[in-house]
Formats: C-alpha cells, structure tokens, sequence
C-alpha cells in the first residue's frame, strides 16, 4: 500500500518535469541606421523673379517714344519710355522765373534791413523800424524758399517724362502706345528681373520642421532637377491651404523664371518601412532586441501601411523577420545566417 501511494505522488512530478521550457523565439536584427528609409516631403513650387514689375508714368502725358520692344533686355538707368514734357518744361520755367523773383526780393529785403539798422544807429529811425524790416526779410526769405521747392517740383515732373528701368531687365510685355495719353499711374511696360530667381513652395504645416532638417533639396521642371538650398521659412501658416510658403535658391545655374515644377527633400529623420510594423493593443510599432529579450517600441503617430519613425538611435537592433509573433520581454534568440531583411 505504501508503495502504491509513493508511486502516485512521484507521477506528477516526473510528468512536471518532463515539460520542456519554452525555446527563444527566432528572430532576425538589423541596425536601424540600416533598414530605415530616409524622410521624404514633395511639394508644388515654382520660379519666380525677385522683381516682375509693371512700369507706370508717374505723370499724365502723351506717349513720344518707346525705346525697349517686348523680348530686349535692358539696364538699370535706361530709358524705356519718353513721355512728352512740353506743358512741364513751360511749369518748370515759370517755377525758375519765381524762384529769381522771390530771390530779388529777399536781396531788396535784406538791403533794407541792412539800411535800417545804419540809420538806427544815428537815431534816425526807430526799433519798431529795424524789426519792420527784419521781418520782411524773414517773409521774403521763406517766399524764396517755396519758390525753390516749386523749382524742384517742376524739375521732377519733366525728369518723369523718362520713364526708367528700376533694375536690369528684360521686357516681357508692352502695353504703350505711341501718341496714346499716358494718365499718371497707366503701366507702360512689364519688366522682369534678370536677376537670380527664388523658387517659392507650399509646403504642407506638417512637413515644414522635415524641410528645415533637410540634407537634400531638389527642384524639378520638364524632365530636369536642380540642387537648391532653403532661404527661408514663413513662421505663420495660412489658415486656409494649411501650408507655410517656402523660399529657396537654386546652388548654381536654375531654371527660368516662370518655370513650375516640384521641391523634393530628402528629410534627417529614419523611417521605418511598414512591412517592420506591428499592433500591440490600440499601438502601433515595431519591435527592438535588448539585453536578448524582444522590446515593442510604440510609434505615437504611425499610419499603417505607411513609412514611420522611432525615437531610437541609429544602432537600436531592429527585429526584421520573426516580429509578427513576438510579444514585450520574451527571451529571442538572433539568427545569425543573415534572414530576411
């Protein structure tokens, strides 16, 4: 009887200790830095020149002459358009005749003033007479002085009738007619600037920070690609688009302005491909190895079937194969014969 009931309770035993403990799972690890992809942001941009200016007349007159068709390029300084300026040549010399007239007068005034103070010394004329005179020179002083201003006004008016360029440039559009009233303010020509150009994009809010950290920019148009470099980044985003305008410049020789085409970046953040995406619970990431025991690592704004990123160095261990069936902190073992990447 005794030895019935040892062998009864030495059966469980026996069987407990038969159950093999459970095996490391296999995986296969790869340096982040390794299967990461880098960040990439695409935005619509385009060519545009630093100044594309409508030329106006600053005064009312008929067109004379035009001297730069549409297709020249022209100098800054160079004269684009002669307005015709007889009725302020015929202003400028009645502001000159004023001005002469006003400075007589301050000469006849000041003579007087002189005289009086002469005669005032021999008691001749009273202080009431001296300051009399003072203040005529002091009133024709500052006829004079509008006199002048006239002067330059009407010199102004006739230098308007030389419609300038503002800048080198080329012409791209006449709207002049020889003989036509020009009113003041009425474009004459469109010039566009010649010098380098800036690309302005649209980039999205959300991808700005990427442009900013950006280790390559590309612009393409037509089948081509420049290298370019950030300028500037506007701090406000437009409440419509969601979207911050971009400056850039091209790095040598760009593309004419008025071209339009598309800004690639390559970002500095690492991604993971999503085929390394895993779910745990409501989060979305992907698995590490540390100390031989597998680590989910959540990725807060991971989208499944897209490209994500994890705030990991690039030397974190990667599971690359074997992920799908692993759980937080369960023993692995690495396979070494180089898996699947």
């Amino acid at each position: 009887m005794h030895h019935l009931l040892a062998l009864l309770f030495a059966a469980p035993l026996c069987a407990a200790a038969a159950v093999p403990a459970t095996a490391p799972a296999a995986v296969t690890v790869r340096p982040l830095s390794e299967v990461a992809l880098p960040a990439q942001g695409s935005a619509a941009a385009s060519v545009l020149s630093p100044n594309d200016s409508l030329i106006a007349a600053d005064v009312t007159a008929k067109v004379a002459r035009v001297h730069a068709e549409v297709g020249s390029t022209v100098r800054k300084g160079q004269v684009l358009i002669e307005l015709d300026a007889s009725d302020y040549r015929l202003a400028l010399a009645q502001a000159q005749a004023q001005e002469a007239s006003a400075r007589a007068n301050l000469q006849l005034a000041e003579q007087r003033h002189v005289r009086a103070r002469q005669l005032k010394d021999r008691q001749f004329v009273s202080d009431d007479e001296v300051l009399a005179r003072r203040t005529e020179v002091e009133a024709a002083r500052a006829q004079l002085q509008v006199a002048e201003a006239a002067r330059r006004v009407a010199e102004r008016n006739v230098e308007k009738c030389r419609v300038l360029a503002p800048f080198d440039g080329a012409v791209t559009e006449r709207l002049a007619q020889v003989g036509a009233l020009a009113p003041a303010g009425t474009p004459l020509l469109r010039l566009v600037d010649l010098a380098a150009p800036e690309i302005e994009a649209h980039v999205q809010a959300g991808d700005a920070e990427s442009l900013t950290r950006a280790r390559e920019l590309t612009f393409e148009s037509q089948g081509r690609h420049w290298q370019v470099t950030l300028l500037r980044l506007a701090p406000v985003v437009d409440l419509a688009a969601r979207t911050q305008v971009a400056r850039l410049a091209f790095a040598g020789d760009g593309a004419p302005a008025g071209s339009s085409g598309t800004l690639r970046w390559q970002g500095a953040a690492l991604l993971l491909p999503p085929q390394l995406m895993v779910r745990r619970g409501d989060a979305l990431g992907a698995f590490v190895v540390r100390d031989g025991k597998a680590r989910f690592v959540a990725a807060p704004d991971a989208q499944e079937g897209r490209p994500f990123a994890l705030d990991l160095p690039p030397t974190a261990q990667i599971v690359v194969a074997g992920h799908q069936g692993l759980n937080d902190g369960i023993g692995v073992q690495i396979d070494t014969t180089g898996g699947s990447r």
